[in-house]
Order: structure tokens, then C-alpha cells, then sequence
């Protein structure tokens, strides 16, 4: 097996144990999210916007060259509403009906399963990007592969707590929500692997992967994360939460 498959591989899977890590800082007892639910909502919400905007569409527009002109933004609107009507055809195919049945109803409620969808979702483009700098790196003698690996795996952290944030809201356990933030992010070393091996075929692609991942994470968030919180907490609450729930990402992105 070439080096930079298993190299892939294994930042892959690191990747997704830094997405689990993010939700231990919610073991604290000072952070009691169930007495404010709302604001946990909006607080997520804010962290995945900003990870849509910051990870995902931004980078995507200026993936295939230095400025953002038509040619660059066609795909990726294509890609965002494509994630869109996706997590559009999820949240009706999960009915109340639905999630009382067989095992989905371990998962927790419709917002918290459609949270792992499009972070689950969202991770993909990430192990493909990963998969592609490994297999640049071993062409180009480059150092690109571990640089998007530990960039990747850093900002895992912030998206974890994003997944964990509703959950433990709502009751779950520190473990449970570990674990959750952890699968939400294995599609990245199972997509870095094939986008190794044939990077030539997924690079022409990413736009549109990073704009579908995006998509389906700001329909959740308008669709799900936002009336719940409003549903919990009052407006200005909501809005300030959000507010810094955006900027919070911000600001780890950038001093990651």
C-alpha cells in the first residue's frame, strides 16, 4: 500500500477523535446548557454558519484559483443548493412517525439526528481534502498533506462542540456526546482513502462537495436550529447567542 494512502488514513481518524474532543469542555458544571436550552440552540447555530462560510464556501470559491469569478461560484452555488434540497428530502423522510420507530429513536429528536446528517455530510469534502494533499505531496515532494491534515484536525475541535452543544442541552451524556461528534466526522478518513488514490478525479469536484456540505448546514441551521431556539428563549437572546456562536469559530479558526 503507497505511504500517503495510509497517511491519509491515519489523519483521517485523528481528525475524527479532535471532532470528539470538542464536546468536553460541556463536562464542566458550569456549563449547564439544560437551563438554557434556546441560547445552546442559537449558539450552535452560529458555530455552524460560521463553519459553512469560513471552511466551506469560502475556500471553495477560490480553490481553483487566486480570484472568485463566475466560473469559480457557479459550481459552488450549485453545490449549496444541492445540500440544501437534500437535507430538505431528510428532514420529510424523518417523521415524528419515523423516529418512533426501530433504532432511529436512540438518536435523539428529528433536530438532533438532521445535526448528525449535515455534519456528517460536512466532513466528507474535509477527508477528501486531506485524501488530495497526501497525494499531491508524494508527486510534488510537498509537505501540503500534513498541513491540511493538522489544519483540518484542529478545526474539528469547534465543530465537535457544535454537535455536542444541542445534545447535551438536552439531556445526553458527556460520552454519548463524544461519541457522536466522533462519528460525525469518520466520513473523512473513509473518503480520504479513494480521494488519495484518484485525486486527479476529486479535485476538479470540491467546489461542489464544500458548496453541498455548506448548504445542507445552513438549511439545518434555518430550519432546525433557529426555530428551536426561539422556541426556548427570546429573540435578542437568540440573536446575541448566535452572534457569538459565530464569532466564537471565527476566532478559533483563525488562532488555530
Amino acid at each position: 500500500m503507497p505511504i500517503f494512502i495510509t497517511q491519509s488514513l491515519v489523519a483521517g481518524i485523528i481528525a475524527s477523535f479532535t471532532c470528539g474532543l470538542g464536546a468536553l469542555p460541556l463536562a464542566i458544571k458550569a456549563f449547564d446548557l439544560r437551563k438554557h436550552t434556546g441560547l445552546a440552540y442559537s449558539a450552535a447555530g452560529g458555530l455552524m454558519f460560521a463553519a459553512s462560510v469560513y471552511n466551506l464556501i469560502l475556500p471553495g470559491l477560490t480553490i481553483s484559483s487566486g480570484h472568485i469569478g463566475l466560473a469559480d461560484a457557479l459550481p459552488m452555488v450549485f453545490g449549496i443548493v444541492l445540500g440544501a434540497l437534500f437535507l430538505s428530502q431528510v428532514d420529510t423522510y424523518f417523521s415524528a412517525e419515523r423516529l418512533e420507530q426501530g433504532n432511529w429513536k436512540r438518536w435523539g429528536n428529528k433536530t438532533q439526528v438532521l445535526i448528525f446528517v449535515a455534519m456528517a455530510i460536512h466532513s466528507i469534502p474535509e477527508g477528501v481534502a486531506v485524501g488530495v494533499g497526501y497525494a499531491s505531496s508524494a508527486v510534488y515532494e510537498n509537505n501540503l498533506g500534513n498541513y491540511i491534515a493538522v489544519a483540518i484536525a484542529l478545526h474539528n475541535i469547534p465543530e465537535g462542540l457544535a454537535v455536542a452543544i444541542p445534545m447535551r442541552a438536552a439531556g445526553a451524556s458527556i460520552w454519548k456526546c463524544f461519541w457522536a461528534a466522533f462519528f460525525t466526522s469518520l466520513p473523512q478518513p473513509i473518503a480520504a482513502v479513494p480521494a488519495a488514490y484518484v485525486s486527479w478525479l476529486f479535485q476538479p469536484i470540491m467546489p461542489v462537495l464544500m458548496g453541498f456540505a455548506a448548504g445542507a448546514m445552513i438549511f439545518l441551521v434555518i430550519l432546525e436550529l433557529i426555530p428551536e431556539a426561539l422556541h426556548a428563549s427570546t429573540p435578542i437572546k437568540v440573536a446575541w447567542a448566535f452572534i457569538i456562536g459565530f464569532c466564537v469559530m471565527i476566532l478559533v479558526q483563525v488562532l488555530l
